[in-house]
């Protein structure tokens, strides 16, 4: 806590990010490729539908960045006749849905019930986003998280409302200022309008609820939805360590329905290291290689009472 709180009140020594320009970043190119791309599109751009714990969260919030990271789901535009600029054409799948039923509901291209990722954004280039190692809106996230839980004084809403906007503006979604967004769907283009002082953060979803447990969660789900796609695996290291947002889960988790805590050690460790590797495990986890265990990092924060560190220990 203390060394938090120095950071905050000595900008000249600890220097901070001042906008997503100083994001520590790497940018994909035609040699360097991003995963998702012009070479995959016709194989990948309809296999992997958008899941309901990012997409539906947006459609709840009525957030821009639903349209800008998916497309509606064609059952919405096909059979119910709604408007690609219509929120609540696009809808997530629960990710713990048995595999085989959700395939059945995305078999036909023209009446599949869940969205799928934007094509125009994610399999147009081959630089579709940079990918974000050090990002602004993350560092605002965690800065607005420490000053929730008391680690520091200030303002726990000012850096909430930074991170949203600078994750916004990631997407190219005016937040400093009102604003539109062009987008096409299927050769119609349609406009986004977007407010977001007098319109977006006056939802009572959003508006930052104080330093309380619901503030924290507000926080800590705008960062998850700030991570997509962008940031690796940060998503769920964030969700290991504070349980929010809630995964969904059921037969298609597989794992008996459960979220794994821990990685396997890679079986070179097995056969290279194995008195270590045997002496680690029983240590640890009773001398499974458990992936349901909770790891050493877990056992300390519990152990030690410091359960600030979980929303819902």
């Amino acid at each position: 806590k203390q060394q938090f709180s120095e950071i905050l009140n000595d900008k000249t020594k600890y220097p901070l990010m001042g906008s997503i320009q100083d994001n520590l970043q790497y940018v994909y190119s035609s040699i360097n490729k991003y995963p998702s791309n012009p070479d995959n599109l016709g194989f990948d751009a309809t296999r992997y539908n958008m899941a309901a714990t990012y997409l539906n969260t947006l459609v709840d919030l009525k957030d821009p960045r639903a349209y800008i990271t998916a497309e509606p789901a064609t059952k919405q535009i096909n059979q119910l006749h709604k408007s690609p600029a219509d929120i609540t054409a696009y809808v997530g799948a629960n990710s713990g849905e048995d595999l085989a039923n959700m395939s059945s509901k995305m078999s036909s291209a023209d009446t599949a019930e869940y969205s799928v990722r934007s094509r125009t954004r994610y399999y147009s280039s081959y630089a579709a986003e940079p990918g974000l190692i050090i990002g602004y809106a993350e560092m605002c996230f965690n800065i607005a998280e420490g000053i929730n839980r008391g680690w520091a004084a200030g303002f726990a809403e000012e850096w909430y409302k930074k991170g949203i906007k600078a994750s916004l503006n990631f997407y190219g979604i005016p937040a400093d200022a009102p604003g539109s967004v062009t987008k096409t769907y299927k050769g119609l283009n349609y406009i986004i309008n977007f407010d977001f002082e007098n319109g977006y953060y006056l939802q009572p979803s959003v508006k930052y609820k104080g330093d309380n447990p619901g503030g924290l969660e507000q926080i800590l789900t705008q960062k998850y939805l700030a991570f997509f796609q962008n940031s690796g695996r940060e998503a769920y290291y964030n969700f290991r360590r504070t349980n929010i947002p809630a995964f969904l889960t059921g037969t298609g988790t597989g794992n008996g329905g459960k979220i794994p805590k821990r990685y396997q050690y890679p079986s070179s460790e097995r056969t290279t290291n194995g008195e270590n590797w045997k002496s680690t495990l029983q240590a640890q986890y009773a001398g499974n290689d458990d992936i349901n265990a909770t790891m050493w990092v877990l056992q300390l924060i519990r152990s030690t009472g410091r359960s600030v560190w979980l929303l819902n220990d």
